[in-house]
């Protein structure tokens, strides 16, 4: 190597194919943890490493050396500087030979070249992933997408664990950075059942194993393509005439939501959440399927809820999040809304875990750490998308009455979500839930049901009446003074009083007198 740029070497490629070999093992042990290669910025470095690579790749005399070039690439396509600039038609075209995703597909070549070619796949998901540029070219390739989708659906029994996984990790960066691509991959290419298929496969030895344990392998894979079908899935248009297809992939979700998992099971749960916000809601049903075996501890009424039961633990774990509320929240709240709406059995059970009679009435709802407790904490978060989202929830669970909501979570907590739907001043939406009765009072909830604030939600101790012993003089002075403070709080925009319009909103008012008609 001709130069020492202080940390690292890089040198103009030179000599035999032993001392490439040995110059680019040294580099790739030497950065193998590295992203930004800023030792790389002066004197074209950058660009003329990268046409050394390249050059070598295209040289048939160093073969032996082209495995190692590509790791190199992998770790140099990390970072993004100047990424657009170093991503030509050639490289791309290069990568994709390398890779077997050229014109002349050779499906024994995949096979006995695998080492390469997921060396190949890992280069060309950092640039897709970086680039623009090179996303651009791999997409004008016309055989790139097909053959992806033909190895993952004919040759996957082929292809080596890394193989399957960078093959479906190259179509989920695709999919999901290149949104015209969806509607070729899903429809034209049919890969949306090749993709079932395999989850089906993983569903299946899960079926066949005594403790129902996801290996590690088959984690990994798994994750993989529900996040290439959930780009697939949403933007979806066709769901009366896939309704079975849909039922199927469900079925099989269900499956994957009861299993164990040696690792991070909590990583498949979610993948399998955000799938279900954009799966058609007509195929819920096989969340919630009959009970086939007396081994089936979670059963309501004869129906398995194992997989709800799972979504409510994930819920909960979720609720603890001290960051990204919003969007830990979000998918598994919109499932759980979507599920409650779509099944009355799962509805009722949701809320027997969330909502269940009223034992402890002595404390705030917010307060505790039971799902309603956490989940009432949210109503009175400043992340509006987040609070709208888990009222609804809370909302449909109560099925949709003003009076129960109010019951389980305080006015002051719901008073938000009643202003957005119109709901003020005690009005009830129309709806289509049953008028069976879902209410049980406990013994303890009718105890102190005549000293509970329905502001706060629990329960307070009788105090003195502030106006007792008041003259009704001295009453009219003390309501002159508040309505004088509170004309001075409005005309300084401090507060903004409102009444209750006629639909059901607060509209505001210009004086605090316009509060009379209110009450007269």
């Amino acid at each position: 190597m001709i130069q020492n740029m202080g940390v690292v070497k890089f040198d103009i490629f030179s000599g035999s194919s032993d001392e490439l070999t040995q110059n680019l093992s040294q580099f790739i042990a030497e950065h193998e943890t590295q992203r930004n290669f800023t030792e790389l910025n002066e004197n074209n470095l950058r660009n003329r490493i990268w046409t050394q690579l390249f050059d070598t790749l295209n040289n048939e005399e160093y073969k032996s050396t082209h495995q190692l070039c590509l790791s190199a690439l992998r770790l140099l396509s990390r970072d993004k500087t100047d990424i657009d600039e170093l991503v030509t038609e050639s490289r791309i075209a290069t990568l994709l030979r390398f890779a077997y995703l050229d014109t002349n597909l050779d499906n024994e070549n995949v096979a006995s070249n695998s080492e390469t070619v997921v060396e190949t796949l890992k280069v060309l998901c950092n640039l897709i992933y970086n680039s623009q540029q090179a996303r651009t070219l791999v997409i004008q390739t016309s055989s790139c997408l097909s053959q992806t989708v033909q190895r993952l659906s004919k040759q996957r029994s082929e292809l080596t664990h890394e193989g399957r996984l960078f093959h479906l990790r190259l179509l989920f960066l695709v999919t999901a950075l290149c949104i015209n691509t969806r509607s070729k991959v899903k429809t034209e290419l049919n890969a949306e059942v090749h993709l079932i298929e395999m989850l089906e496969e993983t569903s299946e030895q899960l079926r066949n194993r005594p403790q129902s344990v996801l290996k590690v392998n088959d984690h990994a894979i798994a994750c993989e393509v529900l996040k290439v079908l959930f780009n697939l899935y949403i933007r979806a248009e066709d769901e009366q005439t896939e309704e079975e297809k849909n039922e199927k992939l469900v079925s099989i979700l269900y499956e994957l939501l009861i299993c164990e998992t040696i690792e991070n099971q909590d990583e498949l749960i979610s993948h399998a959440v955000n799938l279900l916000t954009v799966v058609p809601i007509n195929s819920y049903s096989t969340l919630i399927p009959p009970v086939q075996s007396d081994n089936v501890k979670l059963v309501y009424h004869n129906m398995d809820m194992r997989a709800v039961s799972t979504l409510l633990k994930f819920l909960n774990k979720r609720l603890d999040s001290e960051t990204d509320l919003t969007e830990n929240i979000s998918p598994i709240a919109t499932v759980l809304i979507r599920l409650a709406r779509a099944q009355r059995l799962a509805r009722k059970y949701i809320r027997l875990q969330i909502l269940p009679p009223l034992k402890d009435v002595m404390k705030r709802p917010e307060e505790g750490i039971t799902l309603r407790a956490k989940l009432c904490k949210q109503l009175t978060n400043p992340q509006t998308d987040l609070r709208d989202l888990v009222a609804e929830l809370i909302f449909i669970l109560c099925k949709e009455s003003v009076a129960r909501m109010v019951k389980y979570t305080g006015y002051g907590n719901a008073a938000g979500m009643f202003a957005n739907k119109g709901l003020l001043g005690g009005r009830q939406p129309k709806t289509n839930y049953s008028s069976e009765s879902e209410d049980s009072d406990t013994d303890e909830y009718i105890k102190y049901k005549e000293q509970i604030n329905p502001i706060t939600g629990c329960y307070e101790s009788p105090k003195p009446n502030p106006l007792e012993g008041m003259s009704e003089e001295r009453k009219e002075y003390e309501a002159v003074q508040l309505a004088n403070l509170m004309d001075k709080l409005t005309r300084e925009g401090i507060v903004q009083p409102c009444r209750i319009g006629e639909d059901g909103k607060p509209k505001p008012i210009e004086h605090v007198l316009e509060l009379q008609n209110d009450s007269k």
